[in-house]
């Protein structure tokens, strides 16, 4: 065998070459003839570290430290491996003695940077990546560094301009290419982060992050499957932990695959028992699966996470859980969708059964809607000023107080009335014609992160739209009215957006229809929610409300659900929902009733 320091310097250059295994196969060589090798078990415990492995690269790390303990390297190097296993604290320590044994380190400047943003000390982190700049102006590295925070601070613009630096110093720098997709995805632009992310793998074919970053910004462009296939390369090329789970379980949630998704994020739990926002996932995806009994407590933890824009609302009273509530006021309130509210408001009339004063607070839309809802003794806007209460919950929270199971949902509909007079001049509106009429909803609020994939837009059910025998009404609001513009209409379609002034003008309307066909989106529960008759188009892995699998819905007796088949596929769904209504059409061959008011 060649000397140690001969085999050192060539492990060293099969490392430094990304040849991998041979360096490994050299360091533990050398390690087994002389086990007190500092370099040896340095760089290697740095290999370990950078293939996956770095409780091992840990282990070494500290034996090369104790052999030679004032190495800044080396407390470096260890610093490293622990920012890797995720101990953010451990690595800005380690970081922070490797810079009082050397302060002009300039990579552990930058690297420390990188364990203070994880800590979420973001001013501390801009300083020390300053600093590291400072020490190397012309270094990709530290430009690099000094973009990654500056896109933690939400800065994407200057994190791209950064990043271009650092790619024009060194253009066979992959890190500075991975940056300036992370930059450019950051901006939603994603053909230019897809191309980067590319980049950097040209340059390293075995650089697992570039391969979970691309993994990421394909599942948010609904390419699911080669999103999958990017994160099984991350994965096999040591690339792996709670970012790569988190992100291949959420692709695998928008696949109708809660099963397999609930095992990543029960991974990433194991790392981070405390994510709160991976716990609301988990409570998602066992929603979706239809395990009401583990879904509702892990679906609670949304309103402890931290990251949520906007931040959760905090009460200075108890929120209630379900006990004895006779004789207290308590305040219901809206916290997301308008969906969500027009759905969980069948609550509120079991909360005032149960003795209580019920306060409700809803989205100023809804006011008008819900202000005749059974059990609620006053109801204010978002917004307006709060009367005194004892007790709080949120609308989504009640099916838990309730202890809600799959089999047990309170179906008893309506819930929900049009008001009469609205109604009837509507129903005067709409008497005109004869055969059936369906109102038609396209799209849904495009700020929710999961539009592009449940609304089908107006080209997507078109087709619909060429069924004889049918007057189209379009319930259409706000986004989603460009559709129409160019658009070329059958003379059986109505548009009525523009008289329709809020959603009592909706409900109204659908009370003197045969039908509503929806995306999933805030009519389809008011149509629900009504006893109307409403056919609702999902992609394929829906929200978890409805489940999967299955026509019908257990929140809505008159809802029929049609899924697609495959993802962004449309057209399918488009033409089994006109072969329903064309036969729906020929078994109605008589005038349809009046508005209908239940009670």
């Amino acid at each position: 065998m060649a000397t140690i320091i001969e085999a050192l310097l060539a492990a060293i250059d099969h490392h430094q070459s990304g040849r991998l295994a041979e360096a490994a196969t050299l360091y533990g060589r050398i390690l087994e003839a002389d086990p007190e090798q500092p370099d040896a078990a340095q760089f290697l415990g740095v290999l370990h570290a950078q293939t996956g492995r770095p409780a091992d690269g840990v282990r070494l790390l500290r034996r090369a430290l104790a052999l030679r303990p004032d190495s800044a390297s080396g407390q470096s190097n260890l610093a490293g491996a622990l920012q890797t296993m995720g101990d953010a604290a451990g690595a800005e320590a380690g970081y922070a003695r490797a810079l009082r044994l050397d302060p002009l380190l300039a990579d552990a400047h930058a690297s420390r940077a990188g364990a203070l943003r994880d800590l979420n000390r973001v001013p501390e982190a801009a300083r020390s990546a300053q600093r590291a700049l400072a020490l190397l102006p012309a270094s990709a590295d530290a430009l690099v560094n000094l973009a990654e925070t500056a896109l933690a601070e939400r800065r994407a613009g200057e994190a791209e301009r950064l990043a271009g630096r650092a790619a024009a110093l060194a253009p066979g720098s992959p890190a500075a290419q991975m940056m300036l997709g992370s930059s450019c995805a950051a901006q939603k632009r994603w053909d230019a982060a897809e191309a980067a992310y590319r980049a950097a793998l040209d340059l390293a074919p075995g650089y697992g992050a570039a391969w979970g970053n691309l993994g990421s910004l394909l599942a948010g462009q609904g390419r699911f499957d080669e999103a999958l296939e990017a994160f099984a390369m991350a994965e096999g090329r040591g690339f792996s932990g709670p970012s790569l789970w988190s992100a291949r379980g959420g692709a695998l949630l928008a696949m109708a695959r809660p099963v397999e998704a609930l095992a990543d994020f029960d991974r990433v739990l194991e790392a981070r028992p405390g994510d709160a926002g991976m716990r609301w996932n988990r409570g998602f995806a066992r929603l979706l699966a239809g395990d009401y009994d583990g879904g509702w407590p892990e679906f609670d933890w949304r309103r402890h996470d931290s990251r949520a824009e906007p931040p959760w609302r905090r009460f200075a009273q108890p929120t209630w859980t379900g006990g004895d509530i006779a004789g207290r006021t308590i305040l219901l309130y809206a916290e997301q969708g308008l969906g969500d509210t027009l759905q969980f408001a069948r609550y509120v009339p079991l909360v005032a059964e149960r003795g209580a004063r019920v306060i409700l607070e809803v989205q100023r839309p809804l006011i008008n809607a819900l202000s005749d809802l059974p059990g609620v003794e006053r109801l204010v806007a978002r917004g307006d000023p709060l009367p005194d209460f004892d007790l709080e919950c949120p609308l989504m929270s009640l099916p838990r107080a309730f202890g809600t199971r799959l089999g047990e949902v309170p179906t008893a509909v309506p819930y929900l009335q049009p008001d009469p007079q609205r109604a009837a001049a509507w129903s005067e509106r709409l008497a005109d014609g004869p055969g059936l009429r369906v109102g038609l909803v396209w799209a849904g609020n495009p700020r929710f992160p999961g539009d592009a994939l449940r609304s089908p837009r107006l080209a997507g059910l078109r087709p619909v739209l060429d069924v004889p025998g049918v007057r189209f009404f379009g319930l259409q609001m706000g986004p989603g009215r460009e559709d129409l513009e160019g658009m070329a209409m059958p003379p059986s379609f109505m548009d009525l957006g523009p008289e329709i002034a809020d959603f009592a003008d909706t409900a109204a309307i659908m009370a003197n229809l045969d039908l509503v066909i929806s995306s999933c989106t805030g009519p389809a529960h008011l149509a629900g929610a009504l006893g109307v008759p409403v056919w609702v188009v999902l992609p394929l892995s829906p929200d978890w409300r409805w489940l999967l699998g299955r026509e019908d819905s257990p929140w809505y007796p008159t809802a029929r659900l049609f899924r697609q088949t495959r993802v962004g596929d449309w057209a399918e769904v488009a033409g089994r929902v006109a072969d329903a209504l064309r036969a729906m059409s020929l078994a109605s061959p008589l005038p349809t009733s009046p508005f209908r008011i239940s009670g």
